[in-house]
């Protein structure tokens, strides 16, 4: 963001539509390279990253304005370095943050505040991490998804230590990987489906949008492994950041200023 600050809209929002609600100001501790957000519907929590204060920033969910964190997860015993991401599980109240600097996975309690060691710590060579800069969680069917420089890394929920990966999507044929711009990666648990972005062109080198990079948002399904290509895809269009909206059968994107929200009933089927 070049402003740091969260903007809340009507899920109905379309065009110029101004936000119903903002959290900005200096009490809210937030930083300009919060490149990531997750909110726990079910507990009614906001969190996002302030990787130059190497912290994780937790507020209420109906905060607005220069409204403090409601606790704060920072401190050498967390061994957050620079995080700029974190994805919340509300079923199992935890909190995963990918740590590019040392190649790790953690895991804390979402309801933990102050200098806390993390639950579970995904580290070490049979991992293969490599630069992982995006963790997703299924709660439902207990899986992790780590975007790494080369692809997309899947783990068992509730692994911990020196593990290797249950698979693997890399390789040429999926277009994935932080070369290639992949950033966040999506599950939709119901129709047990696996949303990234990637592309097909251009140089390797990290950027989605460069001259012949023909991007696409992929969808893949569980079990898949290996150099497999998408199930199914949607070329010629990208996103940073996404969600989905399983209530109204929605998917949520983010790219470059603009909020794109998607009908797609057929990812939770």
């Amino acid at each position: 963001m070049s402003y740091p600050r969260i903007s809340v809209f009507a899920g109905s929002a379309n065009g110029t539509a101004s936000p119903t609600r903002v959290i900005e100001g200096q009490e809210t501790l937030q930083a300009r390279t919060s490149h990531d957000i997750s909110v726990d519907a079910l507990h009614d929590e906001i969190a996002v990253p302030n990787p130059f204060a190497q912290a994780i920033l937790f507020f209420s969910g109906g905060a607005k304005g220069a409204e403090a964190p409601i606790r704060i997860l920072q401190g050498p015993k967390t061994m957050l370095n620079y995080s700029d991401n974190v994805t919340l599980d509300p079923i199992h109240r935890e909190a995963y943050v990918a740590q590019l600097m040392n190649d790790a996975i953690l895991v804390f309690r979402s309801d933990a505040g102050g200098d806390v060691a993390p639950i579970r710590v995904i580290h070490g060579p049979k991992t293969k991490l490599d630069r992982p800069v995006r963790v997703s969680v299924d709660p439902v069917n207990n899986l992790v998804a780590v975007t790494t420089i080369q692809g997309l890394w899947f783990f068992n929920r509730t692994d911990t230590g020196d593990v290797a990966p249950r698979s693997i999507i890399s390789g040429p044929k999926t277009g994935l990987g932080v070369v290639r711009g992949t950033r966040k990666v999506i599950f939709s648990p119901q129709g047990k489906k696996i949303i990234a972005t990637g592309r097909r062109g251009g140089a390797e080198t990290g950027e989605l949008f460069i001259p012949d990079a023909k991007p696409f948002i992929g969808i893949w399904n569980y079990g898949d492994n290996g150099d497999v290509p998408p199930w199914a895809m949607m070329p010629d269009t990208a996103a940073y950041s996404m969600d989905l909206n399983p209530a109204a059968k929605e998917l949520i994107t983010v790219d470059r200023g603009k909020l794109i929200v998607y009908r797609m009933p057929q990812l939770f089927q």
